[in-house]
């Protein structure tokens, strides 16, 4: 007989950790070459709105994604997912450096700042999609663990309505600009507050 939380125990093969940083890779360079594409074929206030729900989207699904596939409920899953993450950049600079770079579909201005070398920032990236996955499954395991809805695809729209929220009071109260940077900053700091209202709403 099945039990009804089998479909929710930890995932930890090599199938999951592997291809799922696989996938996760050739959906970021997607999201990157989307990105870069409208950056170049748009222009003010259209290439902001396009440009942050790019973010938006890529944001959510980097850091809820790796928890879909590995559904973690302790920190040995939370980790699996992290790693999950991880692979998926390293995917992604492989396929950067072997196609989206050739194609020269957006400016290097990383590079320039680094004097010609992209090493100083690229273990940046990689350890901003672990921590990205990481926050995600964090959330998850700790809905998990008070007895709340864990399915994912809840926990991402959560995590979207607060960025949403923490965009517009960054905008509104802030210098800071309307810019899809700024919408990255703020799928960051919604992933840290979701974390909290998580935990606060399981000791309830």
């Amino acid at each position: 007989m099945t039990s009804a939380v089998e479909p929710f125990v930890e995932r930890a093969d090599v199938r999951t950790i592997v291809g799922g940083g696989v996938v996760l890779g050739a959906l970021t360079a997607l999201g990157v070459a989307m990105f870069a594409v409208a950056s170049r074929a748009l222009e003010g206030s259209a290439e902001v709105a396009v440009g942050s729900v790019v973010v938006l989207a890529g944001g959510a699904l980097a850091s809820h994604l790796p928890a879909h596939w590995v559904r973690p409920r302790h920190v040995d899953g939370i980790a699996w997912a992290a790693l999950v993450g991880l692979l998926g950049s390293l995917t992604f600079t492989v396929v950067d450096t072997a196609v989206l770079r050739p194609l020269g579909i957006y400016h290097w201005t990383w590079d320039a700042i680094g004097g010609g070398s992209g090493f100083w920032y690229v273990p940046v990236w990689w350890m901003g999609s672990a921590t990205l996955a990481w926050l995600g499954a964090w959330v998850v395991a700790v809905l998990a663990r008070g007895g709340r809805d864990p399915r994912t695809v809840r926990a991402a729209a959560q995590t979207i309505v607060i960025a949403l929220g923490v965009f517009a009071a960054l905008v509104a109260l802030t210098p800071l600009p309307a810019a899809s940077a700024v919408m990255a900053l703020a799928v960051g700091i919604a992933l840290v507050l979701h974390l909290v209202l998580a935990a606060l709403a399981v000791r309830r």
